[in-house]
């Protein structure tokens, strides 16, 4: 039974973890820069992508591996009698845990920073190999540095807890309930510091690129894009009008007429123009000759009912995350006890959704699976669309083909930064289930009833088994409230994120067919392998 019990839990990671394979390498080979493509780059970044997916795929297997402990009666399974059994199976997700996150912190700091730099120093001229790798190395010492310092102080900064005494009455006693034990050995302390501190991070990210790319993703599938035709006929319109400016200004200085420095710079910017519009004008012919556009009024019905369904799965991550967080407002006590309050009083939509899925195998896997799925999705939607900037200039910009090394290697490790706060995330959204699942758990009453309750945070016994990774931030946000603390006030950031990033995204313009040219993209873009991509 044991033996069965682990193959229905491995085996949809096993499957899952085959489509990341997948998926990392054709998503780090669509973006890319076809003429300068470096196998070396496409397996670092395809290594860091499967590395992070298959963190946040953890998830799932973990909460389902708890689920298939109990009866639905509340009581353990005749292979979960004993506590020492269910601890042996939990050991192998920690050990799954902790060593993607080694794995994490070791291309976080080390091998992406290097091949960044590396292709930084590249870009520079007259450098030969080795002042190339000497300079990325000089570079990523200094992160080495400070990731040494990291691990030293998640060695020392998680023991100054206090922890409850055993006659404590306070509102801590749920959370010893919760944590079973808050023994954990410093390499632990230590790594979960490092990852935690990344997972801010993260999850600063994640309320802007996730926050936009949530709200944006369904309602670009809504609206759809600009009409092709009309969009040529502007493009022919504002050339027509360029080229004729063009002719007024040769017409004005024959060729034996200097022309002054003022209308040579206009004559120049006004030719520039013309090209880049030229390229769009070639760029929306080819999409409209295309078999996928001529199939438009097939799939677009589709396309908006898929949108729907994806818009309500936004407004239901929305709502689910707002009444947990007006929960943790109304029960506030203080920062430290604020990372281990569940839904003492307000529904939540989504953990409702998945306990009662629980039910059927494997649907409340497939649901959890689906949502997070989701949420990458839409970062990378929201990477894309927005790009990485630095205060008010754009660093890099993302686009199927063209994109840049040292791009790619940040968009990887950016999202790296995100799937690691996504297990966060999860949590502050559906606190109950990423903790405990569907578990249940029999009382009996003063007459005699037994009766069946739902495991949750506010419940003071033994017969509910914690999560793996519900287990790991308890402990570790009980040492370290401040984390708790800053991953709590984020939350309320990704709100704010997804309400305005709706508002612009109603009310802006629909976006093109084409990735339209402008000067500064086709002076920048010049060297590279052009062919038009429909976005």
């Amino acid at each position: 039974m044991l033996v069965l019990a682990s193959l229905g839990s491995w085996l949809p990671f096993a499957i899952i973890a085959i489509v990341i394979i997948v998926f990392s390498i054709l998503f780090t080979t669509r973006y890319q820069q076809k003429r300068n493509r470096n196998y070396l780059l496409t397996c670092i970044c395809s290594t860091s992508l499967i590395i992070a997916l298959l963190t946040a795929s953890l998830l799932p297997t973990d909460v389902i591996l708890v689920s298939f402990m109990k009866n639905s009666n509340g009581t353990f399974k005749e292979w979960t009698q004993n506590q020492t059994t269910r601890d042996h199976i939990q050991k192998y997700v920690e050990i799954g845990y902790y060593a993607l996150y080694g794995l994490i912190i070791a291309m976080a700091f080390l091998i992406n920073p290097f091949l960044f730099f590396y292709y930084e120093e590249k870009e520079e001229e007259d450098q030969t190999a080795a002042k190339r790798i000497c300079g990325a190395i000089k570079w990523t010492i200094g992160l080495l540095i400070f990731l040494i310092i990291l691990l030293i102080l998640g060695i020392f900064v998680p023991q100054l807890a206090t922890l409850p005494t055993d006659n404590s009455t306070s509102e801590w006693d749920n959370v010893k309930y919760l944590i079973n034990h808050f023994d954990s050995s410093r390499l632990q302390d230590s790594i979960s510091f490092a990852i935690f501190t990344l997972s801010i991070i993260g999850f600063f990210l994640l309320t802007i690129y996730t926050g936009y790319g949530s709200i944006a993703f369904p309602l670009t599938l809504i609206r759809g894009k600009r009409s092709a035709r009309l969009q040529q006929e502007t493009i022919e319109e504002q050339r027509a009008a360029i080229q004729s400016q063009i002719q007024i200004i040769k017409k004005r200085y024959p060729r034996n007429v200097t022309m002054p420095p003022r209308d040579k710079r206009k004559l120049e910017e006004l030719e520039q123009k013309n090209i880049a519009l030229s390229r769009n004008e070639e760029s929306i012919k080819i999409v409209r000759r295309s078999f996928f556009f001529k199939c438009r009024f097939i799939y677009r019905p589709l396309q908006i009912i898929f949108g729907v369904l994806l818009l309500l799965l936004a407004i239901l991550i929305f709502v689910s995350l707002l009444l947990s967080n007006i929960n943790k407002s109304i029960h506030f006590v203080n920062f430290k006890q604020i990372f281990a309050q569940g839904n003492k009083t307000l529904p939540n939509p989504i953990d409702i959704v998945l306990t009662w899925t629980g039910q059927f195998y494997p649907m409340s896997y497939i649901v959890l699976s689906l949502l997070l799925t989701y949420i990458i999705v839409t970062s990378i939607f929201g990477l894309q669309q927005l790009g990485i900037w630095y205060l008010w200039v754009r660093m890099y910009r993302f686009s199927r083909g063209r994109t840049k090394p040292q791009a790619i290697l940040m968009l990887c490790s950016l999202m790296m930064f995100i799937v690691v706060a996504i297990n966060i995330f999860v949590y502050l959204l559906i606190p109950q289930y990423s903790i405990y699942g569907d578990q249940h758990y029999a009382i009996t009453a003063n007459n005699g009833t037994v009766i069946i309750k739902q495991c949750t945070q506010y419940v003071t016994t033994d017969q509910c088994q914690m999560t793996v990774m519900g287990r790991i931030i308890l402990r570790f946000f009980y040492k370290v409230w401040f984390f708790g603390a800053v991953y709590f006030c984020l939350s309320w950031l990704y709100l704010v994120v997804f309400l305005i990033s709706g508002l612009i995204k109603l009310f802006r313009n629909r976006e093109s067919n084409i990735q339209e040219f402008t000067i500064e993209r086709l002076l920048q873009d010049d060297n590279d392998e052009e062919d038009p991509l429909i976005q």
